[in-house]
C-alpha cells in the first residue's frame, strides 16, 4: 500500500520541527516498484521493491545543502539533519537560489492511481506472459518481454507551510521478438498507462512477432534521403530530441535552436515548424499520469509550446523568470506531453508512399549539434522498404543523421496518438501521447549491422 497523505505529513512535520535553519524543504518519494521479465516462453524474474526516501534541504541565507535518508526514526532523521546543516554552513553562496514557494498553490485534482494499476500484481502479469508466449510459440519466434509497474507517491513540504502530495500508478508492456536464426527482429509495446485495460498483450505480441518474421534476411539498399514512416515508438524518441530547446534561458543566452539572431532574442512567436506540428502539455490528461505539481512545488498548468508550427511558449524556471521579470512557467516541457495527431493509419501512409521506409525502432540516439538539433542514431527491430504503396522487402538497418527542426517541416501525414515513452528506458516518467509520422527527405547515412 502507498503511503497516505496523513502518514507523509507526519514524516515531513517531524523533519521541519527538528531542523534549525533559515529555511527547510523536505521531499518524500516512495512506494512499490515491481516488474516481470520473461524470455524463451517462461518467466525469468519477478521483481518487487518497496522503498522510501526523504530528501532534506536546508538553507542559511544563500547557502544550501541536501541529504537523504531511508530511515524515518528520530535518531536517523536527527543524524541526517545534523549532517546536512553542517554541510550547508560550509557551502558558498548560490546567487541563483530562489525563496521557497509559498502557499496557496492550487493543484489540479485527478485520480492518477486507478485500482487496476495499483492492484496489478504478479498473477495478472503472469497471465499476460502466458498469452504472449503462447502466441510466440505458435508463430515460431522467441519473445523477450518486460512488464514494469509503479505504485508511487511523491510529496514535499517546506518551512513556508507548503505541502504537496501526489499518488500515481502505471504499468507498461514491452516485447521484442526474434526469429530462431536471429536474422529477424520486431518490437511492440505500450508504456506508462494508468488504466491496465489499455494494455493488450496479445495484440502487441502479434505485432512484434509478425515484424520479426517479416524482417528476416534483409537485403541491402543504398543510403540516401528517403520518405520514412515512423511508428509511434521511434516517433516518440524523435520528438524528445527537440523538447530541451524550449528552455528560455538557453535560448536567450544564445545556446539553443530557439535562440534569436541577437543575444537575448528568441524565436518565440516565429513559425519554425510545419503547419501540422502542434505540441502541448496537458496536465490531467485522462491517459497520461503526469503530476499536477510543477517545478519547486508550483502548480503545473496546461500549456501550448508550439501551435501549427509557431513557437507559443518557452519554459522559464523561477530564477530566470525573476531575472527577466516574467512569470515562471511551472510546467516543464516534458510534463504530460501531447503531440497533436491525425487520422491517417500507418497502413494508409504506406499506400500513399511511392518509395520509402517503414521505421519501427530507433536506438542509440546521440546529439551532434544543439544549435540545429542535428542528431544521429540507428534503426533496428525491423526496417522495411516500401515501393508503390506496398512493403516489398525487409532491408538492412541504417545509421541516420537528421534534425527535428528539418523533419517537423516535412511532415506529410500523422496518425492517431498513442501513449509511448520518449526516453531510452521505460521505468521513469516521460510517457507522451505521440502519433505515427510520415516524414519526407529523411537522411540515412550508412548501413548499420543491427538486427
Amino acid at each position: 500500500m502507498a503511503y497516505s497523505r496523513d502518514e507523509i505529513k507526519q514524516i515531513t512535520d517531524k523533519v521541519l520541527n527538528m531542523c534549525k535553519a533559515d529555511a527547510v524543504e523536505v521531499r518524500f518519494s516512495g512506494g512499490e516498484r515491481s516488474a516481470t521479465r520473461f524470455a524463451n516462453s517462461s518467466i525469468t524474474a519477478n521483481l518487487i521493491e518497496h522503498d522510501q526516501e526523504v530528501q532534506i534541504t536546508v538553507r542559511y541565507g544563500q547557502k544550501s545543502a541536501s541529504a537523504t535518508t531511508h530511515q524515518f526514526d528520530d535518531e536517523s532523521v536527527k543524524r541526517t539533519i545534523d549532517a546536512v546543516q553542517n554541510l550547508a554552513r560550509r557551502k558558498p553562496d548560490n546567487p541563483e537560489l530562489m525563496p521557497l514557494v509559498k502557499p496557496p498553490q492550487t493543484y489540479l485534482e485527478f485520480d492518477a492511481a486507478l485500482p487496476s494499476a495499483v492492484n496489478f500484481g504478479p498473477a495478472e502479469r503472469a497471465r499476460m506472459v502466458k498469452a504472449s508466449t503462447d502466441i510466440c510459440e505458435k508463430k515460431g519466434v522467441l519473445g523477450a518481454g518486460y512488464i514494469p509497474k509503479f505504485d508511487w507517491v511523491d510529496a514535499s513540504a517546506n518551512s513556508e507551510g507548503l505541502f504537496t502530495y501526489f499518488h500515481y500508478a502505471d504499468a507498461s508492456f514491452i516485447l521484442t521478438c526474434r526469429t530462431p536464426d536471429q536474422t529477424g527482429s520486431g518490437w511492440a509495446g505500450t508504456t506508462g498507462v494508468k488504466d491496465i485495460k489499455n494494455i493488450d498483450a496479445e495484440m502487441l505480441t502479434n505485432v512484434a512477432a509478425d515484424k520479426a518474421i517479416r524482417s528476416r534476411k534483409p537485403r541491402a539498399i543504398e543510403p540516401g534521403n528517403y520518405t520514412v514512416i515512423l511508428e509511434p515508438r521511434p516517433a516518440a524518441r524523435y520528438l524528445s530530441l527537440m523538447t530541451g530547446s524550449l528552455n528560455a534561458r538557453n535560448a536567450e543566452e544564445g545556446r539553443s535552436f530557439m535562440s534569436g539572431k541577437q543575444r537575448g532574442e528568441t524565436r518565440l512567436g516565429e513559425k519554425v515548424f510545419g503547419d501540422n506540428f502542434t505540441l502541448r502539455s496537458e496536465i490531467g490528461n485522462p491517459i497520461l499520469r503526469q503530476s499536477p505539481i510543477g517545478q519547486d512545488g508550483l502548480a503545473a498548468k496546461s500549456i501550448t509550446w508550439v501551435e501549427k508550427g509557431v513557437v507559443k511558449n518557452l519554459f522559464y524556471d523561477r530564477f530566470w523568470a525573476n531575472r527577466q521579470r516574467k512569470e515562471p512557467t511551472g510546467t516543464t516541457p516534458n510534463m504530460s506531453l501531447v503531440m497533436e495527431g491525425g487520422t491517417t493509419s500507418v497502413e494508409d501512409m504506406i499506400k500513399s508512399t511511392k518509395r520509402g521506409l517503414l521505421v519501427t525502432f530507433f536506438w542509440y540516439i546521440r546529439p551532434v549539434d544543439n544549435m540545429t538539433l542535428l542528431n544521429t542514431g540507428m534503426t533496428r527491430d525491423g526496417l522495411f522498404l516500401i515501393e508503390n504503396g506496398e512493403i516489398v522487402a525487409p532491408v538492412q538497418n541504417f545509421r541516420w543523421n537528421e534534425s527535428p527542426a528539418v523533419s517537423f517541416n516535412n511532415i506529410s501525414a500523422l496518425g492517431p496518438q498513442v501513449p509511448m515513452h520518449t526516453g531510452e528506458a521505460y521505468d521513469n516518467p516521460g510517457t507522451a501521447l505521440v502519433p505515427a509520422m510520415k516524414l519526407e527527405d529523411f537522411t540515412m547515412t550508412s548501413i548499420s549491422p543491427a538486427v
